[in-house]
């Protein structure tokens, strides 16, 4: 039995106006901050969806992408292992090295109302 594997998949190959490494590091940082400032109110679920699309849409202007081009280039870094393992190592040092800035170097805890790095719809 003979099994062909083809390197035609598209996510195996740089999608065009790809997000670098550092921006998504950047995108999955204010990803973070926006669920767990979403997670730390007093919301029923469907609040938190509601919140977050606005989020999510105020996070790509931010960064000035787009959901297309974010998950184009997720779906890239998804099929590179390496890739998104380096990617989520920078995630993790960034959000370590915030919650140390926030904790003032005590054990980590965030205020019980951790803001995020993004606009409010209203501003």
């Amino acid at each position: 039995m003979m099994l062909q594997v083809s390197c035609s998949d598209k996510a195996s190959y740089a999608p065009s106006g790809m997000i670098s490494k550092s921006k998504m590091v950047d995108i999955f940082v204010d990803v973070h901050l926006a669920e767990a400032a979403a997670d730390n109110r007093a919301l029923t679920a469907s609040q938190i969806n509601s919140l977050m699309a606005l989020r999510y849409d105020s996070l790509f202007r931010k960064n000035k992408t787009t959901f297309r081009e974010f998950k184009a280039s997720y779906d890239y870094y998804a099929a590179h292992p390496a890739e998104i393992a380096d990617i989520y190592d920078e995630v993790v040092n960034k959000l370590t090295t915030l919650e140390s800035r926030v904790s003032g170097g005590k054990p980590a805890r965030f205020p019980k109302q951790l803001g995020d790095s993004l606009p409010h719809s209203s501003e």
